[in-house]
């Protein structure tokens, strides 16, 4: 997470638990969103390039974007640097909810615990999230969501038992999600039928 101009006594605050373990799944999150060719390729053109000198955020995001100008698998809909501010310049973590009735989805900032420093809250609290997803068992295209609130048509259900939405698939991104009353009725019915559904 990067932070500016913070007092002595602020400085450890910034540096738990939660920074280390948000480091990791920000790197989990982001070689699922690449791919893990490009990730690793990114990193290593970063290693290389720093090894045994001193770098910053933005020198990391550079590698990345190197290796995503160099292809056209991956489409992005913002610079890496871009994406990945939305993330380590802000804390805690968005609440994706989905309504499966009409595809809208919408984020709002989770915080773990309150927040003793209101200067560590940002103004913008939106990411620029990744959405990994399965309809009816079936993977789908990647998705995301860029702003506070965006309709997925693709993402609405019938009235059908069989017909079910879940975010977030295997975990991989570093939000939390929730569903219209539907949506978790319809997540219901599927584990009552099929309790290990994937």
């Amino acid at each position: 997470m990067k932070v500016e101009n913070f007092k002595t006594s602020e400085i450890q605050e910034l540096f738990d638990v939660f920074t280390y373990s948000k480091g990791a799944s920000m790197a989990r999150m982001l070689s699922c969103f690449l791919n893990e060719h490009l990730f690793v390729s990114a990193l290593k053109s970063y290693l290389k390039t720093f090894s045994y000198s001193n770098a910053e955020q933005d020198d990391l995001w550079r590698h990345f974007q190197m290796g995503i100008d160099d292809q056209s698998t991956v489409i992005l809909p913002a610079t890496i640097k871009n994406i990945m501010d939305s993330w380590t310049h802000q804390s805690g973590f968005p609440v994706i909810t989905l309504n499966v009735s009409t595809g809208v989805m919408k984020q709002e900032p989770f915080y773990l615990e309150n927040i003793k420093n209101r200067t560590l809250l940002t103004s913008n609290d939106t990411w620029i999230v990744p959405i990994l997803w399965i309809k009816n068992g079936t993977t789908q295209p990647l998705v995301w969501l860029d702003q506070s609130s965006k309709v997925f048509p693709e993402m609405q259900v019938s009235d059908s038992d069989h017909d079910w939405v879940i975010l977030n698939l295997n975990m991989t991104g570093y939000y939390r999600v929730n569903y219209d009353k539907l949506g978790w009725k319809k997540l219901n019915q599927q584990l009552e039928k099929d309790p290990k559904m994937r």
